[in-house]
Formats: structure tokens, C-alpha cells, sequence
């Protein structure tokens, strides 16, 4: 509700208040700012902020769990936004200092959509706008996607010591279930699972999501059929992840 009523009160004080020193608590954040058109108002961001390629030339201020705050207030910023996974006492800190700062939380689908309106219409009163596109985007991708596992039995992992999958409850698991794929790991949101899970439930195929290699060792035991893609698009829940469904889509279908 506190977020609702400050995010209002920006939208009510557009014409009144033009942010132009943004600094950015999360890489979901920064792919907002960026899709929006406002990257140029972005003068700082986290060391994990690479997308897109212009995100990487920005100041750093440290990292998602521990951002350096007196860094952050010595940059003068008029605006701050953060998200989940951001601590709050790092938040609270921030406004003690006079600065406005909005957090989302952002956790499927719809809060990407959200969150880019917002962001959009507090930055440059685009936000409807690019909201739709990134909607409209998102729907073209899922249903080529939809064309190579419509029917299948999907299993998401992103790491395998432990195994940890994504369940209905997460971006992850939206992907695969609008794409009218199943998502075996069910409801729920990120969980760990055990080898004789995957045994039991015998996906069709297994899509391991990570920015280090296959642990082929676990999967070739699993026997399941397993494809490697990238998380630099789709383990950040922004605007970018459609990149990420493409990859998907291409990965897949060449591979039926």
C-alpha cells in the first residue's frame, strides 16, 4: 500500500518533479529503465547490471544484497528503485537521507508489465505504451515456443547441487504454462527437488537455465533429454526475457 501511495504521488507530480539522476538496485530494474528510453537518466547501477550493453558503462554501486549506500548518496541521485531481493534496511537507509525511492515487487509475468508502466510513466509518461509492447512481445514469443512443447512435460532447473526448479508460482514457471507446456514441478515458487523426483515424474524434457555449463554427470544419470541455455536473458525478471523465449524457441525446435 506504502508503495501504491508513493507510486501515485509521482504519477500526480510528473509535471512537477523531472527525475534525471536514477539509480538502479536490481538488473530487472535497469532492463526496465533502458526499455523505457531512460537509460541516459540512469547514472548509476549494481556490478550484475550487463543488459543491455550500455548497462555495463555505468558507475557501480556495489551489488543487490549490499549495495555501498554512502556511494549511492554521494552520487546525489533524485530517484532510487529497487525490487525484492533488495534488503530493506538498505531501503529505509536511503529515505532517511531524503531520497525518493520506489521498490516493486516483481516475481511473474504481470509485475514485468507492471513495473515497466510505472517505471515508464514516473521517467518519461510512456509507460502504457511500452507495457503493451512488452505484452504484445511476450505473447508472439510464447506462441512459437508454444509450436516445439505444446503438450510436453517441462522440467525447469537452475542449478544442480542442490536442484532447484521453478514452480507455477514464478516467471519461470508462467513460461512454460503459457506456452501450454507442463510444468512438473508444480505450484509453488522456487524449491529444491531430489534426483528421484525427476525419476518419478520423467519429464520430456529438461531445460537447465545457467550461466556455467551442463552438469551432464547428474542429467546423463536422470536419463532425461536436457537442453543448456543461457540465464543472461531468463533468470531476471525484465523486459529482456523475451530475448530469452526466442533462444528457447530456437534451441528446442532445432533439436525436435
Amino acid at each position: 500500500m506504502k508503495t501504491l501511495l508513493i507510486i501515485l504521488f509521482l504519477t500526480l507530480t510528473a509535471s512537477a518533479q523531472t527525475f534525471t539522476r536514477v539509480i538502479s538496485l536490481s538488473p530487472a530494474i535497469t532492463e526496465i529503465v533502458y526499455f523505457t528510453g531512460n537509460g541516459e537518466k540512469l547514472i548509476a547501477d549494481t556490478r550484475y547490471c550487463t543488459i543491455p550493453e550500455e548497462a555495463k558503462k555505468k558507475e557501480k554501486i556495489g551489488g543487490i544484497i549490499n549495495p555501498d549506500i554512502e556511494k549511492i548518496i554521494s552520487l546525489r541521485p533524485d530517484l532510487v528503485i529497487g525490487m525484492n531481493g533488495n534488503p530493506k534496511s538498505i531501503i529505509e537507509t536511503l529515505k532517511k537521507f531524503d531520497i525518493t525511492v520506489i521498490t516493486f515487487k516483481i516475481e511473474k509475468i504481470e509485475d514485468i508489465a507492471k513495473a515497466i508502466k510505472e517505471i515508464g510513466d514516473t521517467l518519461s509518461n510512456n509507460g502504457n505504451k511500452k507495457a503493451k509492447e512488452f505484452l504484445k512481445n511476450y505473447k508472439q514469443a510464447e506462441k512459437k515456443l508454444s509450436h516445439c512443447i505444446k503438450g510436453k512435460r517441462i522440467l525447469i532447473i537452475f542449478s544442480t547441487n542442490p536442484i532447484y526448479t521453478a514452480g507455477n508460482q514464478t516467471f519461470l514457471g508462467e513460461i512454460i504454462e503459457d506456452a501450454k507446456a507442463i510444468n512438473i514441478a508444480g505450484n509453488g515458487r522456487y524449491k529444491t527437488i531430489s534426483p528421484e523426483f525427476i525419476l518419478k515424474h520423467k519429464p520430456d524434457l529438461t531445460i537447465f537455465i545457467s550461466m556455467t555449463k551442463n552438469n551432464n554427470s547428474l542429467l546423463n544419470f536422470l536419463k532425461t533429454k536436457t537442453i543448456h541455455i543461457s540465464g543472461k536473458y531468463l533468470l531476471k525478471p525484465g523486459p529482456y526475457i523475451i530475448k530469452g523465449i526466442k533462444e528457447l524457441e530456437e534451441k528446442i525446435c532445432q533439436e525436435n
